[in-house]
């Protein structure tokens, strides 16, 4: 490296955010020119690898081996390796799911500083600038592992170099401080050129108080953060006395809508079921009542779900403007509340819950009682309230019915809820006059061993069959005795009939290996699969051996294999296929939250095609425990097939080789 300093360069940027960077040094258009037509002609590069690397961080792939994605030094001692994964630990959680753009960039020959800027949401407190330095080596330019710093990597130390290194780590200190300000003073007017484009200030003069509720709603369901923000007052003249509050928790809820305040979770989650109750208006004012289920109910103080009531006020601005005024537990934590209480006080409007749920949902019947079956199970895989809550019998007096679809909720959050999720499988069905039932299994990927029987009833109305999560007696009698039969009688075969389409085997055969495109194609069907969560499909292209835990086994790696897919940021890829005699391997990436895995998925040949032995779970991993289970599953292969464990420990051995970092 020449420790002779060339002269630096500072290369505005341009972005979506901001029409323009002014640099301290630029005072005049002209100038600003001069500086835009050099930076066409120097290279973009360092710019651009600073915002690969911060992508890798914030995905935790960052790969720390010298000479990979950084230009650590080979000299750094363990110590300082671990210390940097830490920090760079604590700047995933910093870099968030936020967009990035490129900042001021300044070149000093074959070392660079770049500024990469963190934009997302409206809230100021939001918004990061984090300082990148760069080297070029032979290959190109390659990110320092540490920010704002070109500490551990291997520069060297003679005095004009680290004068030069000094410069640069000192600009970007400097820097990041006015670019960070700057963001800061222009995201105001960022805010309102965002909300402007999405929902026009004319747009809202022309809503009445009705339809400014129901975008408000609608915004609010579809995380449009311009639009909420706009409905709140964004686009007032004068912003309301409370801005930086309504601001601050409108970006942080739509940001992060699992840890959001209770009013706004009740607005925002998809799993919620809204109906609108109650709305009266005047010239000058007007509040909308909404009703909210949530299936989760309102932990600590109710785990039950229950329904919920949503208080607007709407007040006219001198803008024109319908602004949406919402009660204090929007901006802060709101004081406990009694169920009782809560009730009591809207009791009127919750009376009003069953009616407008029929407008809104109007019931659908079917035909027969098989039809409402396959309906409401075909509602358990679906993602919206709408799939089940025109299949709900709601007949009757108001407190019930909110009871039972509380209950109806419930069953369905269940099978959608990714932290505690259960996979209901049909096992049988029986009709006895206007009642029904379905014995299902309720699998948790969990606990694969555990028996979770359910059993959902059927009414036969005048307009048809519907769905009875909470029935009365007349529903249960008839079918009571047939229940109890089926509860014993699936008790110690639920797993058979769950693994009905999962293929034994006796032996493997040799030279039988499917074609490479074949196997590939079953292990996309398969990650399809868990990515719906469909356990029948899934297992329908599985294969297992004849050992007597075989069945345990394969959905005990079933249940790994749902749990893992739940935690991924993105979907799984194929990255490798190997064919050998009795299997072609197929190497996988799933990229979870924390790391990725890589699992490794045999495929052997049957008489119906293509299947995945799913007993022999392999997973490249430095971990010793997971090196246990490898060698577990191989055992168990070896006192089936000598052979066919020692070609698949081969295939394993080089997957394990692609997939190390």
């Amino acid at each position: 490296m020449n420790p002779q300093a060339p002269a630096t360069r500072e290369i505005p940027r341009f972005s979506q955010a901001q029409n323009w960077f002014i640099h301290p040094a630029v005072k005049a258009i002209p100038a600003l020119l001069a500086l835009i037509v050099q930076a066409v002609a120097a290279p973009s590069e360092p710019g651009e690898t600073a915002i690969r690397y911060l992508e890798k961080i914030r995905t935790r792939e960052v790969d720390l081996t010298p000479g990979a994605d950084t230009a650590l030094s080979a000299q750094t001692s363990d110590a300082k390796r671990k210390e940097i994964s830490r920090r760079l630990e604590r700047m995933a959680r910093d870099l968030g799911a936020d967009p990035l753009e490129i900042g001021a960039v300044k070149l000093d020959g074959d070392l660079a500083a770049v500024l990469i800027h963190k934009i997302g949401g409206f809230d100021p407190g939001r918004l990061q600038v984090f300082p990148v330095a760069l080297i070029k080596r032979e290959k190109g330019w390659s990110a320092a592992p540490l920010p704002a710093s070109f500490e551990n990597s291997g520069i060297g130390y003679a005095a004009a170099l680290r004068k030069r290194i000094e410069s640069l780590e000192n600009w970007m200190l400097s820097q990041r401080a006015f670019d960070l300000e700057t963001l800061r003073d222009q995201s105001e007017q960022r805010m309102r050129s965002r909300i402007e484009s999405s929902l026009p200030a004319h747009a809202m003069r022309a809503m009445d108080a009705f339809t400014a509720t129901e975008r408000f709603l609608r915004a609010c369901e579809t995380r449009n953060l311009p639009e909420v923000l706009g409905l709140l007052g964004g686009l007032s003249n004068v912003l309301p006395d409370d801005w930086a509050l309504r601001l601050k928790s409108a970006d942080a809820a739509l940001a992060d809508s699992p840890n959001a305040l209770r009013p706004w979770r009740l607005l925002i989650a998809p799993e919620v079921l809204r109906v609108s109750v109650y709305q009266e208006e005047d010239q000058e004012n007007a509040m909308a009542s909404i009703a909210c289920l949530d299936p989760l109910g309102n932990p600590p103080e109710f785990r039950t779900p229950r329904v919920e009531l949503v208080h607007l006020e709407l007040n006219k601005t001198p803008d024109g403007f319908w602004r949406v005024d919402p009660p204090a537990g929007f901006t802060e934590e709101p004081g406990p509340e009694s169920e009782d209480e809560g009730e009591n006080l809207d009791s009127d409007l919750l009376d009003l819950f069953p009616a407008k749920l029929a407008l809104k949902y109007p019931a659908k019947p079917e035909p027969t009682a098989a039809a409402i079956r396959d309906a409401v199970f075909a509602a358990f895989s679906a993602d919206s309230p709408a799939s089940w809550a025109p299949l709900v019998h709601t007949a009757g007096e108001p407190e019930p019915v909110r009871e039972t679809c509380a209950a109806a909720s419930q069953v369905w959050w269940e099978t959608r809820n990714r932290n505690t999720p259960r996979k209901p499988i049909p096992l049988a069905f029986h009709e006895s006059g206007n009642a029904a039932a379905a014995i299902a299994q309720f699998f948790d990927p969990r606990n694969p061993d555990k028996i979770d029987l359910r059993t959902l009833y059927f009414h036969k109305t005048d307009m048809g069959w519907l769905w009875s999560p909470t029935p009365d007696d007349d529903t249960t009698r008839p079918l009571q005795a047939w229940v109890e039969d089926q509860e014993e009688k699936w008790d110690e075969s639920w797993q058979e009939k769950l693994l009905v389409d999962s293929i034994p085997i006796d032996r493997l055969q040799p030279s039988s290996a499917p074609e490479e495109s074949a196997a590939r194609a079953v292990v996309e069907t398969w990650l399809a699969a868990l990515r719906k969560g469909d356990i029948t499909a899934a297992l329908a292209i599985t294969v297992r051996l004849k050992p007597t835990d075989s069945a345990q086994i394969l959905l005990r790696n079933l249940g790994y294999e749902l749990g893992g897919t739940q935690r991924m940021t993105q979907p799984a890829t194929i990255t490798g296929v190997r064919r050998g005699s009795y299997f072609t391997a197929v190497s996988v990436k799933n990229p979870l939250e924390e790391k990725p895995a890589h699992p490794l998925y045999p495929v052997i040949s049957t008489p119906a095609g293509p299947r995945i032995l799913l007993e022999v779970d392999l997973l490249a991993s430095g971990n010793r425990s997971r090196d246990y289970l490898n060698k577990t599953a191989l055992n168990r292969l070896r006192k089936t097939d000598t052979d066919a464990a020692a070609e698949l420990e081969k295939s394993f051995s080089s997957h394990q080789q692609s997939a190390s970092p």
